[in-house]
């Protein structure tokens, strides 16, 4: 499952860059088994410990909910969202190596 999920992530950041947790989850329009969250992250930040993707928070405008991040290294998600007036903020995550 892991690579699967690794593949996924990877394909997912080359367009539009980024992706959330949340887009990845086996049924995204039902409330998340925090478990099946938990494992989406940890391949997450192992793509991030290799250099392969950068981990964000994101916070939702009014600081309602959060929810975590992959985007190409290269791209700053906090500045993109910025830009686009986007329904929440993002905070860079640094991992643990």
């Amino acid at each position: 499952m892991d690579q699967d999920l690794e593949r996924s992530i990877l394909k997912r950041i080359e367009h539009p860059g980024w992706t959330t947790t949340r887009a990845l989850l086996r049924d995204p329009h039902e409330e998340p088994e925090p478990e099946e969250v938990q494992a989406i992250e940890e391949v997450m930040k192992s793509l991030a410990r290799r250099g392969l993707v950068t981990v964000w928070k994101l916070v939702y405008s009014g600081g309602t909910a959060e929810l975590m991040a992959a985007a190409r290294p290269d791209l700053s998600l906090d500045e993109e969202l910025e830009s686009r007036g986007a329904w929440a903020t993002a905070e860079r995550m640094q991992i643990d190596e």
